[in-house]
């Protein structure tokens, strides 16, 4: 074993140790939640604002495999879910997608390879899954905590599916004219944007953010991202939760200046589901965000998941508070809180983003066209022309 290796596996050691402390005081409630929102965790069942729709079509699809029964898909010859033809749907700009990671010492994934996608979550276990969101399940969080404990020694299974080549298989099948793939860049020893911008080699539809780790922000940091930024598009990926920082951290607050001074859009994770621990939770409050958007005008930001599944109410009020500069992404929301979005919201700072591989393309694609049945008219703005204006892309 080489010197780097050892100091790699003393550090990687370390690293677990802390994440153990951390989610011991997280749980115990001696984490201070430092310009948290104070609202309490709302119910699901309480979060919606409007009427879920009672259309029995839709109510009645249980399964992703049932989406067929929607007048948008078909069924190829294979059996796969795909755009019906004549569907009327314009070509998408998916702003929100991920390649699989490896991190630490585990096997690089090979972006070309393609397999059948195991997603994170499940949509074929029975439920009304266009108008609520139930994932992960008590089962997926758990997979995914048992899976993230060996990260830097090992690369799940799952995440060798998550290839480029795979997810761009599936942009053909439902009309994806461009994905925007988003790094998660972990506080040690992390690959995973120099993997995702190897990714967006394998074909040109694809588009990689930039990512970057804020702790201890420098000149040579910036020297890194500007580095990493010589395409067209010019984007950031943050992600309070696994990068275990808030937005209102030093460090973060003087990455956002740098990207507002240099015309650089951050897509930031926004809110949490429940299931992660109470300390990592605490870093994804939507109201810690409103510090760098108070301080940096210029700064453009989109809210990704406008607030997952716990903070979506807060989200959007964060959000109304600073439209000018807020951009608003609602990948794994139902159709309930996406009709929300677009009654509530500026319908020109709405753009469109699916998750994936968390979620597969056709549940993120069935929810938005289910919500906009009524308003079909904004469908060209918000799968494609929104994006399109913010990141610089030709227009349809």
């Amino acid at each position: 074993m080489n010197i780097n290796r050892r100091q790699f596996l003393k550090t990687a050691g370390a690293g677990i140790a802390a994440v153990a402390a951390f989610e011991v005081v997280g749980r115990a409630g001696l984490f201070p939640l430092t310009g948290a929102s104070a609202a309490p965790n709302i119910p699901l069942a309480d979060q919606v604002l409007g009427p879920i729709p009672k259309d029995p079509q839709a109510r009645s699809i249980l399964r992703m495999s049932e989406l067929n029964r929607l007048p948008w898909f078909e069924k190829g010859e294979a059996g796969q879910l795909r755009l019906a033809s004549g569907a009327g749907i314009p070509p998408v700009i998916d702003v929100h997608t991920h390649v699989g990671w490896s991190q630490g010492l585990g096997e690089d994934i090979d972006m070309t390879a393609r397999s059948p996608v195991r997603y994170f979550w499940n949509y074929e276990i029975a439920q009304d899954f266009l108008n609520i969101q139930l994932h992960p399940t008590p089962g997926e969080a758990e997979a995914m905590a048992d899976e993230t404990k060996y990260l830097v020694f090992k690369t799940p299974e799952r995440n060798k599916t998550h290839t480029a080549a795979n997810l761009v298989a599936e942009m053909a099948r439902f009309n994806h004219a461009r994905s925007v793939m988003l790094p998660v860049e972990i506080p040690v020893r992390s690959r995973h944007a120099e993997q995702t911008r190897q990714a967006a080699r394998v074909d040109d539809r694809l588009i990689a953010f930039s990512g970057i780790h804020p702790w201890h922000w420098s000149e040579e940091k910036e020297k890194q991202l500007a580095a990493t930024l010589g395409g067209t598009v010019r984007g950031l990926k943050f992600h309070p939760v696994f990068q275990f920082m808030g937005p209102d951290h030093p460090d973060a607050m003087k990455m956002f200046e740098w990207c507002a001074a240099h015309d650089v859009v951050v897509l930031a994770h926004t809110g949490f589901t429940g299931s992660e621990p109470g300390f990592m939770q605490a870093f994804a409050e939507p109201e810690r965000f409103a510090a760098p958007l108070k301080a940096f005008p210029k700064l453009k930001m989109v809210f990704g998941h406008t607030g997952s599944r716990k903070r979506f109410h807060e989200t959007l009020a964060v959000a109304r508070r600073h439209e000018d500069q807020v951009w608003l992404e609602f990948s794994g929301q139902p159709v309930p809180h996406i009709r929300t979005v677009i009654d509530h919201y500026d319908k020109s700072k709405i753009v469109y983003g699916s998750d994936w591989p968390y979620y597969p393309l056709a549940v993120a694609l069935a929810r938005f066209l289910v919500a906009t049945e009524d308003q079909q008219d904004l469908r060209q703005a918000i799968l494609h022309d929104n994006a399109a204006r913010l990141l610089g892309l030709p227009l349809a």
